[in-house]
């Protein structure tokens, strides 16, 4: 195999046969050189058990990990990456064939750019039963300052990094993403601190994936909850860490999309609709502000030791 000049992470727990088809979309990529890392943190051994019809490709590396945590995932898998990019998505999304040279070619172009977001086309479903989280920007973006931020939010399920500068901010905030102490926004939370580092953040339309993680109507209060926590969790610190250049962004995403928005419903004298968007965010910043952080990378310091995540074949 050749020296792969660009990683792909995958971090699944318990979604077996997505995951398989997550795999199979990102190893028929026509990349010339990459290498793909799936970080396990499953209960049982489902997923390995359904991996292993890709044990052949060389280019695939599965990594066990009895911890728990998006955020942990995320690093488990920076960590382990062999080539300086490194693209993220989802257990529960599909990839086309030429998404990983896109995103290096973007990245090769934006030389100060430490983090890439791409769109997120929602799959085929019922849009009168459920809904599919995603994200489409309709043109690039180069995201440079604390107010550019405001008015960019790529998702998780489409990003790409460059390994050394993120390595060198903390990697992820493990606090933070589905499983953590925070169950959501490691995605928005590496974007500002590569900002608050010096670095900038690109969103392309040049590129996608399709995410199929559907959810029902009655789901959709309950993850903008735990988006919303994550988000004020993640936004105020900064301010802990006395970066109030930084708190344009805590301001906008409180006053803006969490509470002016949801109120305009109110001027042509319906029900206000999303009031739990600023609950949420207040209470995220709240329990944020109750936990110590790393003042120099803007992290949340680890509450547990973590244990360390086991390479095998399958």
């Amino acid at each position: 195999m050749k020296e792969p000049t660009i990683s792909v992470v995958v971090c699944t727990r318990n979604r077996a046969e997505s995951a398989a088809i997550a795999v199979a979309s990102i190893l028929a990529n026509d990349h010339p050189a990459f290498e793909l890392i799936v970080v396990d943190q499953s209960t049982d051994t489902a997923t390995e058990v359904a991996l292993r019809r890709f044990q052949h490709d060389e280019r695939l590396r599965y990594v066990a990990s009895t911890t728990k945590g998006l955020g942990v995932a995320r690093n488990i898998g920076l960590q382990l990456a062999q080539a300086p990019l490194v693209a993220f998505t989802d257990d529960d999304c599909r990839t086309p064939s030429d998404w990983l040279r896109v995103i290096e070619a973007e990245l090769q172009q934006e030389p100060k750019a430490a983090v890439l977001f791409c769109n997120v086309l929602s799959g085929p479903h019922d849009a009168d039963v459920g809904f599919i989280p995603a994200y489409q920007c309709q043109r690039p973006k180069l995201v440079m300052t604390f107010w550019d931020k405001c008015r960019a939010r790529g998702i998780g399920a489409g990003m790409a990094v460059r390994r050394e500068p993120v390595l060198m901010m903390g990697g992820f905030d493990e606090a933070l993403g589905a499983g953590g102490l925070f169950p959501s926004a490691e995605d928005a939370d590496i974007a500002l601190r590569a900002i608050a580092a010096g670095w900038y953040v690109v969103e392309t339309p040049a590129t996608f994936v399709i995410h199929d993680g559907f959810r029902t109507w009655r789901e959709a209060r309950e993850l903008a909850a735990r988006d919303w926590e994550g988000l004020g969790a993640a936004y105020v610190k900064p301010l802990k860490a006395g970066n109030w250049r930084a708190g344009i962004v805590f301001l906008y995403e409180l006053l803006v999309p969490a509470l002016l928005e949801p109120l305009l419903p109110v001027f042509r004298l319906r029900r206000p609709r999303g009031l739990g968007r600023f609950v949420a965010f207040a209470r995220g910043s709240l329990r944020g502000l109750a936990y110590p952080i790393d003042r120099e990378r803007l992290v949340y310091r680890a509450v547990t030791p973590l244990s360390a995540p086991v390479e095998q074949s399958l």
